[in-house]
């Protein structure tokens, strides 16, 4: 009788155990992220009081720190959808796994600017303030 070998690296065999292990790891790698509080870019409407927290850090709207968390604030908008402004808060508190305090340690701050709109000079007079009705004012005198 002729023994038939077995062999592991039949096609159908391996593919079920490179997905296999690509789940594994996938999961392990979010469970991690979780813990550390890692998530995805987003933002959240309300306020957030951040003035108590040891370390308030500034960012800029356009820079890559503002991708990573979920930022909560407010953003202003004519009525066609313009921004007017608006200012977004990251809240970073206390590891929870060294203890139970929950206290702010570091609060991440950005500012929308408004949209370029009313960056024009009108008979010698600046207007660079949008207002809700997509309209450029100036400071009343």
């Amino acid at each position: 009788m002729e023994k038939i070998k077995r062999n592991f690296y039949q096609k159908g065999e391996v593919d079920g155990a490179v997905l296999g292990y690509l789940i594994v790891v996938g999961l392990v790698i979010w469970g991690i992220a979780s813990i550390f509080g890692f998530n995805y870019h987003g933002t959240s409407e309300g306020t957030v009081k951040y003035d108590d927290c040891r370390e308030i850090i500034q960012l800029q709207s356009d820079s890559w720190h503002t991708y990573f968390g979920t930022f909560i604030g407010y953003a202003r908008k004519t009525k066609s959808g313009r921004m007017m402004g608006g200012e977004f808060v990251r809240i970073v508190n206390d590891s929870p796994l060294i203890g139970s305090s929950h206290t702010c340690a570091r609060a991440y701050v950005y500012e929308e600017k408004q949209d370029p709109a009313c960056d024009n000079n009108k008979n010698g007079v600046s207007y660079p303030y949008l207002g809700y009705d997509d309209l450029c004012y100036t400071l009343p005198q």
